[in-house]
């Protein structure tokens, strides 16, 4: 048995709209008989006027009526915030297309004709009251989801802050007792030790905070005009040096950025050093990342290009998600939280754009492109 046969849809109120009161005491019978509330109205006005007294479940609705006919009836109803979502059938000895279109342009979602077969309006009947059930649980799930994932983030957010301090600390302990004296190789290696799995620990627990703080939209967009070239050589200098470590030369060809931008530098500089910080961590020792931005009709585009070993094709679908990882390893024993893309993709995202990878066709190794449209984020002069 499917989900929609398990719904119980007797003692539904439906409200019957109808000039004809042979055809609104016909559908009456039928209705009662199979366990519905029945109200009626024999005009759109009179409708209305029921439809605040009683909220219907579903409206039975004519088309031909003295006054507002059938169609204008039902734009009105749906005007009502509290009836958007309550189906209208349409009841009508009009079988044409252009009738059946305006009737669901009207905010109609289906029609029974007259003569009204008494089984087939009980099944269209019964079947628009369980979707609406349907909907219902619908909504009421994602809203849980929803409040689920706030509470989420608040606790991740939390616990991420008070735990930022302590990890600091002992990083900031361990790196004086590397000062203090003179150490055997133990216990060298024990404090190099604790200052790595600080370092790392502190690493997931600043990006588990931004994630929370992004994803709940605590932290709001400030766009401001922002020198982009400023931008992208700043984030390259500071990776410059991490790279030199890996003897990995950092490479911007500039092939027309345009001048200005409205972008929350934070959150866009954010963006950039963790491409940067990922390309760097996936490149072999003496390689070459070369970042490329070009502007053409009115896209930009930043590439960020590795020669590393690129990403194996059936595992693409792991980036930019939640602890998203593949089964590539960093070149050089960094560690990778899984995060660090999930939040690029929700900081262009932000910036009404976005990003993807692909692996390179001219060589060896994965390339990551931010694409925006300048026309949404140009400064308005």
């Amino acid at each position: 048995m499917n989900q929609t046969e398990e719904i119980n849809t007797e003692g539904s109120r439906i409200l019957v709209v109808d000039d004809d009161e042979v055809i609104r005491k016909l559908l009456r019978r039928v209705l009662e008989r199979s366990g519905f509330v029945v109200d009626e109205a024999g005009s759109g006005e009179g409708a209305i006027e029921c439809i605040e007294s009683n909220e219907p479940d579903l409206i039975l609705l004519d088309v031909v009526m003295d006054g507002i006919d059938g169609f204008n009836t039902c734009r009105k109803i749906k005007q009502m915030p509290s009836l958007k979502e309550v189906p209208i059938v349409f009841v009508t000895g009009r079988s044409d297309t252009s009738s059946i279109v305006e009737g669901l342009d009207a905010g109609g979602c289906d029609y029974i004709t007259k003569p009204i077969n008494r089984h087939e309006a009980l099944a269209r009947i019964r079947n628009h009251l369980k979707m609406r059930v349907l909907m219902r649980f619908q909504r009421d799930f994602i809203d849980g989801l929803k409040k689920a994932n706030f509470a989420k983030n608040r606790i991740i957010g939390m616990a991420s802050h008070d735990l930022r301090n302590p990890l600091a600390s002992i990083r900031g302990l361990s790196e004086f007792l590397a000062e203090s004296g003179p150490l055997n190789e133990d216990q060298i290696e024990i404090i190099e030790t604790i200052q790595s799995t600080s370092s790392s620990m502190l690493h997931l627990v600043d990006e588990l905070l931004d994630l929370s703080v992004i994803e709940s939209g605590e932290e709001h967009s400030e766009a401001e005009p922002c020198q982009l070239c400023e931008v992208v050589s700043s984030s390259l200098n500071i990776y410059q040096f991490t790279a030199n470590k890996k003897s990995i030369k950092l490479e911007l060809e500039d092939r027309g950025m345009p001048d200005l931008l409205m972008l929350d530098k934070t959150q866009f500089r954010r963006l950039m050093d963790n491409l940067l910080s990922n390309a760097v961590k996936y490149s072999p020792f003496g390689s070459f990342i070369r970042v490329v931005a070009e502007h053409v009709d009115g896209v930009l585009k930043i590439a960020i290009e590795d020669e590393g070993p690129g990403i194996p094709e059936d595992e693409m679908h792991k980036l930019f998600t939640d602890f998203g990882k593949t089964s590539v390893q960093p070149t050089g024993n960094e560690t990778s939280t899984g995060l660090g893309l999930a939040i690029c993709k929700k900081i262009a995202e932000s910036h009404r754009g976005r990003v993807y990878a692909e692996n390179r066709e001219d060589r060896s190794g994965a390339r990551f492109t931010i694409e925006l449209d300048t026309n949404l984020l140009a400064v308005r002069v």
